[in-house]
């Protein structure tokens, strides 16, 4: 990630673009709220990092590469800044979720560890020394108030079983351990994929969440519904109730949205009633953060159908040409309400 200094366009917005009287299911919040800071068409990274603060402060902050290798890649400095691009986020004042992944997937090899080996042991000693390693001195030297080690984590349970989720889960409780020692206030955060949790053919995973238990401070959660839903209000009520009685930790939602691209049956109204019915939903909960997935859609040439799905397509709040989208402004104006 290379951060310009470009900022945002200014000027006032044409009349179809203005916001309409917006309407919360709630008057006060008491989590946080952000996004992840997609670029549109101008490909300006500080930019979309300047426009996210208008929807929250916290961003979730990846770089390429996020297993071995994170380290040294988030300790690079912006030669621009003359400081690394974690220090140039927090002094936009933004809160970045660091966001370390044991876990990736590769054309050919399915799901595997995320050091450039084809193994899906994720408790080999030298694996677990390394990532602990990386994890150790991101906190030492950052001490970020979020570090996420492990994004959609079960995803290794549905890929590759049992055996592989429990070594999974183990490397997770050595990293936590090895956070904590170094940087006690950083709050660690285990991510992982709801749809997964209840929506998949069988019982409910959510057996998952309780093996998970010594590995994280708050509970990460992505969301996607629209895939198994036509709209928002097929959610039954206890859609996201049910996660109170596998966790007393506070829930952060790192990824939620739905998708406004049409030929998935999706629009700009049904991404609207989503966010409303998901705040109804959540009333119960003790939650850290909300994320929305994306503040600016994907383009279409970003599809690789493997890891960029047809999917991913018309999560973000914005358009890739920029233009605000109904979400957006109903977003804003859940960060704008009274909160922490």
């Amino acid at each position: 990630m290379s951060l310009s200094f470009l900022q945002p366009k200014s000027g006032n917005p044409p009349a179809t673009q203005r916001e309409e009287r917006i309407s919360l299911p709630l008057g006060k919040r008491d989590f946080l709220t952000g996004t992840t800071p997609s670029v549109d068409r101008s490909q300006n990274p500080a930019a979309a990092f300047v426009l996210s603060k208008e929807v929250g402060k916290v961003v979730m902050f990846w770089v390429t590469p996020n297993g071995t290798g994170l380290y040294e890649k988030i300790s690079q400095v912006n030669p621009v800044a003359g400081v690394t691009n974690y220090e140039v986020v927090r002094r936009m004042g933004l809160v970045p979720i660091v966001t370390l992944n044991p876990w990736t997937a590769r054309p050919g090899k399915g799901v595997v560890r995320n050091d450039g080996s084809a193994s899906d042991d994720f408790s080999d000693a030298r694996f677990v020394s390394q990532l602990c390693r990386e994890v150790r001195q991101t906190a030492a030297r950052f001490h970020p108030e979020y570090l996420s080690i492990g994004n959609e984590v079960n995803t290794v349970y549905e890929a590759k079983g049992e055996r592989a989720f429990n070594g999974l889960v183990s490397l997770e409780k050595s990293l936590y351990r090895a956070v904590k020692e170094t940087s006690p206030t950083t709050k660690v955060v285990v991510v992982l994929s709801y749809s997964q949790l209840r929506d998949l053919p069988g019982a409910p995973r959510f057996h998952l969440i309780s093996a998970l238990e010594d590995s994280y401070d708050v509970l990460g959660i992505t969301t996607y519904p629209w895939k198994e839903y036509a709209t928002a209000e097929e959610l039954p009520a206890d859609y996201y109730a049910r996660l109170a009685s596998y966790t007393r930790k506070p829930i952060g939602f790192t990824e939620i949205a739905w998708s406004s691209d049409p030929t998935q049956g999706g629009s700009e109204q049904k991404q609207v009633d989503y966010l409303l019915r998901f705040l109804e939903l959540t009333k119960g909960l003790k939650m850290e953060f909300v994320n929305w997935a994306f503040l600016h859609d994907l383009p279409p040439s970003s599809v690789t159908g493997y890891v960029v799905q047809r999917s991913h397509l018309g999560l973000g709040l914005r358009k890739y040409d920029g233009t605000p989208k109904k979400v957006w402004h109903h977003f804003r104006a859940l960060a704008q309400l009274p909160g922490p």
